[in-house]
């Protein structure tokens, strides 16, 4: 499978059963449409026996010879939803890959990812009170590129995040900072300041 969970048989085996197969043979086969009104002309004649059974045989052997067509149909158009085009245009993916860039546009984007999460993990240590998503946040608004995952990398490489990284200390250290001088009691205050 490409993006879904299930073959594209697993899905026509669950969505779309033989009673289903079955119903959209008579609505679209024409020779099961004139078979069906022979039948219900024959059954309207209340003709039991011989001639009905016929027509039914008839019915089940056109059916028996359409259920491997109508399959494959099915399969083909679960298989439909599964692809590429399909994918980008519910979001699914952003944009679809050719094999043969496959191993150069992996490289990239792993590259991208190991430096955004060494950025965060970075982050992080200077400010112990910052949740991964906050981190994550800051480290996306440094981070130049857009989906270009090459020139994002280059831009990293280019670029030292140690001074964002310091501001995020040097506010964390104030915030805590503040913290620690509003605890203190009134008389003390003072005599902590120079």
């Amino acid at each position: 499978s490409r993006g879904g969970i299930l073959e594209p048989a697993g899905i026509v085996e669950v969505k779309f059963r033989k009673p289903q197969q079955v119903e959209l043979m008579h609505r679209l086969d024409p020779e099961l449409q004139s078979l069906d009104a022979l039948l219900e002309s024959s059954g309207a004649a209340e003709v039991v026996g011989a001639g009905s059974a016929d027509i039914q045989g008839k019915i089940r052997a056109r059916e028996e010879k359409l259920a491997p067509l109508y399959t494959q149909i099915a399969c083909e158009f679960a298989d439909l939803h599964d692809r590429t085009g399909r994918m980008e245009a519910k979001g699914v993916i952003r944009k679809g890959l050719q094999w043969r860039k496959a191993r150069a546009y992996f490289y990239w984007r792993v590259r991208r990812r190991l430096l955004e999460h060494e950025a965060i993990r970075r982050v992080q240590e200077a400010d112990g009170e910052l949740s991964e998503a906050g981190a994550k946040a800051l480290v996306a608004g440094w981070m130049p590129g857009g989906d270009d995952d090459k020139a994002a990398v280059a831009a990293a490489v280019g670029a030292s995040l140690d001074a964002q990284v310091e501001a995020v200390r040097v506010e964390a250290l104030k915030r805590r900072l503040k913290s620690l001088y509003a605890q203190l009691p009134e008389g003390e205050r003072a005599s902590v300041l120079p």
